[in-house]
């Protein structure tokens, strides 16, 4: 992201701090974030991410492409060994949908503590019980979405997207802009 543009980018992050996580899903690899006490934020991230402890990750990216603990039980109690697990599965069925449900049953207590961002674009969220969110965006492609983030109350219809090496405002339609013009 240009250096112009990251003051921005923090400001309206800011507007995270004292706000609960209220849902977290997938679509495919995407982890999407609802936060607030409405779930007005929304927080869409398509670039490398991981939610972890001090002492573990709780769930990456990855884990879209591994079977889930509860599958791999299956093939196991089925008379499967690993090395002939299937090589495909049903999406709901992957280790990051489970381990993002098993989020969603734990939801108390997490409120956003601290929000970063550096010039590269990298996103931290801090949440209280040391739970920590980092997407790294990790694409040198200008075309390439990392993340995105709204609240259609405070910015109607304009979402605030991060690529590689800048961020834009979409509206409606295809209309969008620097963020800083």
């Amino acid at each position: 992201m240009r250096k112009d543009e990251t003051p921005y980018v923090a400001q309206r992050l800011r507007l995270l701090i004292g706000q609960p996580l209220q849902c977290a899903g997938c679509a495919a690899d995407m982890l999407t974030l609802s936060l607030g006490r409405e779930g007005e934020f929304s927080l869409h991230i398509q670039c490398s991410y991981r939610m972890a402890t001090e002492a573990h990750i709780l769930f990456d990216r990855i884990d879209y492409f591994r079977p889930s603990k509860a599958l791999q039980a299956n093939w196991i109690a089925q008379g499967l060994r690993e090395e002939n697990f299937p090589q495909e599965w049903p999406d709901e069925e992957c280790r990051l949908f489970e381990s993002v449900k098993q989020l969603c049953d734990h939801l108390e207590g997490l409120t956003v503590e601290a929000v970063e961002v550096n010039r590269l674009g990298d996103l931290t969220l801090r949440f209280a019980g040391g739970v920590t969110l980092l997407a790294l965006t990790m694409s040198s492609d200008a075309d390439d979405e990392c993340w995105r983030f709204w609240n259609d109350a405070l910015w109607p219809d304009q979402h605030m997207v991060v690529y590689g090496d800048h961020v834009e405002l979409h509206g409606p339609g295809e209309r969008c802009s620097g963020i800083c013009e």
